[in-house]
């Protein structure tokens, strides 16, 4: 059996320069030697919550290697976005590698998200046939006083080169969000897609206040 072992650091500062939060995990995986012939470009997904107040930061991750010391730094700036209460607002739209209920097990672990375990496609890139998943989660909708829950049409629209191919409604039957917050979970079939560079648009219309949004995200399939 085959192992490897890396260690993750990661350092996130505001723009100012101060320290904001630090995490550190040592990573172990493996493999016996006809899967690591297998897998050979197998790529791990490694992820840390923390919570942070709106602002702008930037995180400084280091990857050591602890058998040949081979270390790899990435720097990404990001920001926290400060939500208005009484605009619809949404999160970031995540393309998944892969979408898993949790509602019958418990919450918690990496890559989790309220009840859904959600591993992002962080490349975009998918092999034809493999479903191409969505999350997103939408805000401050407005509430409909009849039913007392968000009332907010949503559909999901595929283009290529601007041109709509096709939509999905969402259908918010056995829907168990409360309040004002909405969560969007899908799988998208890449079956019927030929190779090539695609567009996913969400448009979002919340019934009782007007406000549209719609937000997207490019995906590319390839055989």
């Amino acid at each position: 059996l085959q192992q490897a072992r890396i260690n993750i650091f990661g350092k996130i500062t505001s723009v100012a320069g101060r320290r904001v939060g630090i995490f550190e995990d040592p990573v172990i995986t493996t493999a016996t030697t006809q899967e690591l012939t297998e897998a050979k470009d197998r790529k791990s997904a490694y992820q840390k919550a923390v919570a942070l107040a709106p602002g702008t930061y930037k995180v400084d991750v280091i990857v050591r290697d602890v058998v040949s010391g081979a270390t790899g730094i990435r720097h990404v700036g990001f920001t926290v976005p400060r939500y208005d209460p009484a605009k619809l607002s949404t999160s970031t739209l995540i393309l998944a590698a892969k979408l898993q209920s949790l509602v019958d097990q418990p919450a918690v672990g990496q890559f989790v998200i309220g009840q859904t375990k959600v591993i992002p496609n962080v490349s975009g890139t998918y092999h034809r046939g493999q479903p191409v998943g969505v999350y997103m989660q939408v805000y401050n909708a407005g509430i409909d006083q009849t039913t007392l829950r968000p009332s907010v049409d949503v559909e999901y629209a595929l283009l290529k080169d601007g041109k709509e191919l096709g939509k999905q409604v969402e259908d918010w039957r056995g829907m168990s969000d409360s309040g004002q917050r909405l969560t969007l979970a899908r799988l998208i079939d890449s079956s019927p897609l030929t190779p090539g560079e695609y567009e996913l648009a969400i448009r979002i219309r919340d019934r009782v206040s007007g406000q549209t949004l719609t937000p997207s995200s490019k995906f590319t399939v390839v055989p």
